[in-house]
């Protein structure tokens, strides 16, 4: 009988830097995210950090309109819309083998682009220490060193410190901003950033990849990777 991991390689992709580690969210990974959404993700003292209000939907399991099942939808979604050219992946973050929060990376046409996007959330008592600026870097070391990719793009509303912070600290450079429409409630600015390579940061502690061969070969990357040229980069996965 098949393995999971088999089936569907995303699942069998473990990312970890230190204390901290992702893994493409499971199903069993999702009673953990809803415990950690329920007890709050945003600062009250910071700007809203999020295009849509998904954390304020009411808290009624068991109700199809309310959360957990509304975040439950887009979750996933992301699993029955992949497909090569186009593909989004919701990773669970863990720190000292608890549920913290989550990292999403993203991507269009990679072969060809060579570039991803990310987003990420941390629960609120689980922020100020560190973990934020450690799990964005070892998703895009993962993304340079393993996928080949020559930049990562990312975003902050104005005002947000922390996430501002987490971005210079990975390396991130300025890229523009734009006024955008914030849960259909007012307009707000975004900072758009964009690290590179030659600007990226790398933690203190070692990257630790297992699964990235097989989610390569699900992503079709390595059918094109004698199209990438030499700039590509990829290290071997470690054990």
């Amino acid at each position: 009988m098949l393995t999971l991991e088999e089936i569907f390689p995303p699942f069998g992709l473990t990312i970890g830097c230190g204390p901290v580690e992702l893994r493409v969210l499971r199903d069993e990974d999702i009673p953990g995210v809803v415990d950690v959404v329920a007890a709050g993700v945003v600062d009250p003292q910071l700007p809203m950090p999020f295009l849509e209000a998904w954390h304020e939907v009411p808290y009624q399991p068991g109700n199809p309109n309310a959360f957990p099942a509304t975040s439950l939808a887009w979750w996933w979604s992301q699993r029955a819309a992949f497909a090569p050219d186009k593909w989004n992946f919701a990773l669970v973050v863990r720190r000292d083998g608890a549920i913290v929060g989550a990292q999403d990376m993203s991507a269009d046409q990679f072969p060809l682009s060579r570039s991803v996007s990310t987003g990420s959330w941390l629960g609120l008592d689980h922020q100020g220490k560190g973990t934020g600026t450690l799990m964005r870097q070892a998703i895009v070391g993962f993304a340079f060193d393993h996928l080949g990719a020559l930049e990562c793009h990312s975003g902050y509303i104005e005002g947000n410190a922390a996430s501002a912070a987490v971005s210079r600290k990975t390396g991130y450079q300025p890229n523009g901003r734009r006024r955008i429409a914030q849960a259909g409630r007012h307009g707000v600015e975004e900072i758009r950033v964009r690290v590179t390579p030659d600007t990226y940061i790398r933690p203190e502690h070692p990257i630790e990849v297992r699964g990235a061969d097989a989610f390569i070969r699900f992503l079709q990357i390595e059918e094109k990777r004698s199209e990438l040229g030499p700039d590509l980069h990829s290290q071997p996965e470690k054990a």
